[in-house]
């Protein structure tokens, strides 16, 4: 078993050697990589009989994708760890891609990747992806049959998608509103009241993180209104607000208000139409 003053973290990945004798790969693959993911207390704890990793595969290019960063995607992270001769190793990590190991033969055969560190911002991001997956909002179905609404040759909820898509990069997160109206099917006559955070990362993006959400605050609420009219007239969505938000103004008060929307949560559907989309209750 694996004692308390153990030295194996979150986000330590195991060397090729490792993921072979644990028979995560059939060969010692290059190309694929596996990432611990349980969390740094339980990996000792005596309670918790297994290791849980994710197989990962290494992005050729190295390069990030911006929808696939920042825990934007629940079922898809791109996780970039620096290397020992100062280069970066980029993984992209599905959530089908788990794999359960008893402690007892982890222990046994397990080896770190030493070449390799996952820095603490990359950390924090890992966390949020994991936690996402279970803690994700689903809206009330009459707000997503809303949203669902076709204007021109697409449904709203794809226009919003194509929206965000040129701006990802510089976005943390996109946060509905819906008031009193949050928990609520509402009559046929009646619209939902919604605001729209647009909130962009302040402090890396600076001015273009700004100027970007508000190109998208501005397309969204022209959008809106195309849809689904003016708020005084609206009968099925009335945009009350739509603001470009830094994520420096962001408080906890503000985060038990809005839930983050993504494409998929409206979809339902397992396909990756939402990977440009933001994802998670709380911005990376």
């Amino acid at each position: 078993m694996l004692a308390r003053d153990t030295d194996w973290r979150q986000g330590d990945i195991l060397t090729r050697q490792t993921a072979a004798l644990l028979g995560l790969v059939e060969t010692a693959d290059d190309e694929v990589r596996a990432v611990i993911i349980t969390h740094d207390c339980d990996i000792s704890h005596e309670a918790e009989h297994c290791i849980e990793v994710i197989l990962a595969d290494v992005i050729g290019d190295a390069t990030l994708d911006p929808q696939l960063s920042y825990a934007k995607n629940p079922r898809r992270l791109h996780l970039a760890y620096d290397a020992a001769d100062g280069s970066s190793l980029i993984l992209e990590l599905r959530q089908g891609n788990r794999h359960a190991i008893t402690k007892d033969t982890f222990a046994k055969y397990a080896a770190r990747d030493d070449s390799v560190l996952l820095p603490t911002e990359s950390k924090r991001v890992l966390k949020q992806w994991l936690a996402a997956r279970y803690g994700r909002p689903a809206f009330q179905n009459a707000f997503e049959n809303r949203l669902s609404k076709r204007s021109g040759k697409r449904e709203v909820k794809n226009w919003v998608g194509r929206i965000l898509e040129p701006e990802a990069r510089h976005l943390v997160g996109l946060f509905f509103d819906l008031g009193e109206q949050r928990w609520t099917e509402v009559a046929e006559d009646e619209p939902y009241v919604l605001s729209i955070s647009v909130v962009y990362d302040a402090v890396n993006g600076g001015s273009s993180a700004r100027e970007s959400a508000e190109r998208v605050a501005q397309q969204l609420r022209d959008l809106f209104e195309k849809a689904y009219g003016t708020p005084d007239i609206a009968t099925e969505i009335a945009l009350d607000a739509c603001e470009a938000v830094p994520d420096t103004h962001m408080t906890l008060a503000d985060l038990r208000r809005v839930d983050q929307w993504r494409l998929e949560y409206v979809s339902l559907r397992d396909d990756e139409q939402g990977d440009f989309l933001p994802v998670g209750e709380i911005p990376a």
